[in-house]
């Protein structure tokens, strides 16, 4: 902030000594070329210069009003600049709360792995013993190695993914704060349904001798398992179990939960029903992965700004000043990993599944995803302020100068008064930025233009002690800073109301310069 007012004071006083140099030149040039019968003007007379500015004031004056709302551009950039430095503090300190309550969550699964065993012979060539080579010898033979069988036992995982996948989640979110920042993060509560079905396995690989359905596995995917709040009870094939940290070792899902069961006992084919809830914090967006043949999500929430990404749309959606609801109907059709398989099969998904690539296979190739996205982000609305900020001083320079043309209104101000209007300009957006951080930017906003608009408007009235040409300054001034609000707000139409009002600026520019080639009408 200190080296903001340095860099305002600064550029004033650039333009004080740009203005001086410039009547000097001015002043020598009248000088140069006064007529005999014109008086020499002298040391210190600006009388010709006042007068030729009187003649064409509307020209000039657009021309120095012109410059100097270009050389306001210095202090808006310092401005700007400082505002990206407090975009990226916060965004800092948005990462670190994020990374303590829950980041981006990743709902997988659940999966069934199901150890099986293989039982092969391999030949195998080995050197003969002395005792073989002696009765090789006596034989007649050379051979010094022999061929022998040795048994191989492997054992391999195989994954079996649900027939049916049912989630209903209700996410609420909330504002975490640090010192002046917050950030929006949620709470997922995610009931968790579907069934399995016991499918034949020996068919996996050649030679499987047993397939350990005793020693299956339900496993949960989760990319942020520190975030857990709360896991219930499993509700597998009419049995209730506790589950376990940790996947297993299951490299297709590194990370989440899982529970051992005996499932032995269950018929080939028959259908194996599961339930659980979770309950998870997290940040920023929510994906869950339709792993079953026909996988039916439904999300509820109190956020009604959803942005909805991944592979898939729900197929029906309702949003509302109260949250919205959203669900997903997704056949298995639409990946291109199997039902079952073994898991050497699934390529080991990336480390960050949340940004989906093409390349980035296995589990995660088709993911359906919610963000909780804010439409109208405060540092955004900041930054888009400080974009418009030339713009919107050219303007207020505009409108002075324009109704400074009217006859009636007899305002005249100098170029070192519009310096200095330009400067309070300049410190709009930096009150804007300064104040919003407490109070939120509608607030702020309202409160930056009060300031503003009163400074500029008390300082025409001192400077020329007339009610009216203040009434005017101020007027066109908060006119603007309306029209900026009402811009700023519009994300969809931000652009085509900024091109309209430069139209509407452009028309009254024409209006206000249509008589500047008709001679002048002799008293």
């Amino acid at each position: 902030m200190f080296v903001v007012i340095v860099a305002l004071v600064f550029w004033v006083f650039v333009a004080a000594i740009l203005g001086t140099v410039a009547l000097t030149v001015w002043w020598l040039w009248r000088r140069a070329v006064a007529s005999e019968d014109e008086p020499t003007p002298k040391w210190g007379d600006l009388c010709s210069l006042r007068g030729f500015f009187t003649r064409f004031s509307i020209v000039w004056r657009m021309i120095a009003v012109a410059i100097l709302a270009g050389l306001m551009s210095v202090p808006v950039e310092f401005i700007y600049d400082l505002t990206q430095e407090r975009y990226s503090r916060y965004t800092t300190v948005v990462s670190e709360i994020a990374s303590i309550w829950g980041a981006p969550q990743v709902f997988t699964g659940p999966v069934l792995s199901v150890p099986y065993t293989i039982h092969y012979q391999v030949a195998e060539t080995v050197d003969m013993t002395a005792a073989e080579l002696a009765q090789e010898r006596a034989q007649g033979g050379t051979r010094t190695t022999k061929e022998v069988l040795i048994s191989v036992v492997e054992q391999h995982k195989a994954l079996v993914l649900p027939e049916e996948l049912v989630i209903d989640g209700k996410v609420a979110t909330e504002l975490r704060s640090r010192g002046i920042y917050s950030a929006r993060v949620y709470t997922a509560d995610l009931n968790v349904s579907g069934s399995f079905k016991k499918l034949d396995l020996t068919g996996l690989r050649a030679h499987t001798e047993a397939v350990h359905w005793d020693k299956a596995s339900l496993v949960a995917g989760l990319s942020g398992t520190s975030a857990i709040r709360d896991v219930s009870e499993l509700e597998l094939a009419g049995k209730r179990l506790n589950f376990q940290s940790g996947t297993g070792g299951l490299e297709v899902l590194p990370t989440g939960f899982s529970v051992l069961n005996d499932l032995s006992r269950i018929a080939e084919d028959e259908v194996i029903p599961f339930r659980f809830q979770v309950s998870v914090g997290g940040s920023d967006s929510l994906s869950l992965t339709p792993v079953g043949i026909v996988s039916r999500f439904k999300l509820s929430s109190d956020w009604p700004h959803p942005n909805f990404r991944g592979s898939g749309l729900p197929s029906s959606r309702e949003i509302g000043a109260d949250g919205f609801s959203a669900e997903w109907e997704i056949p298995n059709l639409v990946r291109n990993y199997p039902q079952f398989g073994d898991v050497e099969t699934w390529p080991i998904p990336a480390e960050q599944p949340h940004f989906r690539k093409p390349q980035d296979q296995g589990l995660h190739e088709y993911v359906v995803d919610v963000n909780f996205f804010e439409p109208v982000f405060h540092y955004s609305l900041l930054i888009r302020a400080a974009k418009y900020a030339l713009l919107f001083i050219a303007l207020t320079f505009l409108g002075v100068v324009i109704f400074e043309n009217c006859k009636r209104s007899g305002v005249r101000l100098s170029m070192l008064q519009y310096c200095v209007m330009g400067a309070g300009l300049s410190l709009f957006y930096l009150t804007l930025l300064a104040v919003s951080e407490h109070l939120g930017f509608t607030r702020a906003y309202v409160l930056a233009a009060i300031i503003n608009v009163a400074m500029t408007g008390g300082y025409v009235l001192a400077a020329l002690r007339a009610i009216r040409p203040a009434f005017l300054t101020a007027g066109v001034q908060g006119l603007l800073y309306a029209l900026l609000f009402f811009t700023l707000r519009m994300e969809d139409y931000a652009l085509l109301a900024g091109t309209t009002l430069l139209i509407l600026a452009m028309a009254a520019l024409m209006v206000a310069t249509r008589d500047l080639n008709r001679p002048i009408e002799p008293k």
